[in-house]
């Protein structure tokens, strides 16, 4: 019994919902008469035109093509370039490379964000006011210990404060969760904003050591 048959499967207006796909891209991509406008990219175990429904591995396969078609690649392109026969192992392997892709441009789009609003947050207010503005980011973001931390930090390793040779003592654990979050999309610029040019990259040096 293949995936989705013991419910009976999904009507197309259901996967046309479900992918945000539309009805008419959902059935070429399932009809295989090429001269009617078919792509023939899958054929569903439930052929039935028209009361057709659609297993689980098939919505898997329409999602795929859902996202190629939305970079830009025709239906008979997207034929061409997938192999709907080869098994729910290599479906698997394109939706994990899929996901990959897309925790990327997540990454990315979160970075771009952060950034913008850094620098929105220092902009909005006074030049004498940018520091409290950064700080009060910051705490919203990391939390009032960590900001400590950091402040502490900082006053023994940004002039008038340097002191040389300070090392800063923290457990194992503590000063992993310090890296993972100086390594966190837009804290560079936040920290150079609210701390001063070089503050980030003293900070993280000091982290390498701990």
């Amino acid at each position: 019994m293949g995936h989705g048959e013991a419910n009976g499967g999904w009507r197309v207006s259901q996967v046309e919902s479900l992918l945000n796909m539309s009805r008419r891209d959902i059935t070429r991509s399932c009809y295989a008469d090429l001269k009617r406008g078919g792509a023939g990219i899958l054929q569903p175990a439930d052929g039935t035109w028209g009361r057709r429904n659609y297993s689980i591995e098939d919505i898997a396969w329409l999602y795929l093509v859902k996202l190629q078609h939305d970079q830009g690649y025709s239906l008979p392109e997207i034929a061409k370039r997938m192999d709907t026969s080869a098994g729910v192992g290599a479906l698997c392997e394109h939706l994990d490379a899929a996901a990959d892709r897309a925790g990327e441009a997540y990454e990315e789009a979160f970075e771009r964000r952060e950034r913008a609003r850094v620098l929105r947050c220092a902009l909005e207010v006074r030049p004498c006011e940018v520091h409290d503005a950064l700080e009060c980011y910051l705490r919203n973001r990391i939390g009032d210990e960590t900001l400590e931390i950091w402040r502490s930090v900082l006053r023994q390793l940004m002039p008038p404060f340097l002191a040389d040779g300070y090392t800063p003592q923290f457990d194992a654990e503590e000063a992993d969760r310090i890296r993972r979050i100086l390594d966190e999309p837009g804290m560079d610029l936040a920290i150079e904003l609210w701390a001063g040019p070089g503050a980030f990259e003293r900070l993280r040096e000091a982290a390498i050591a701990w």
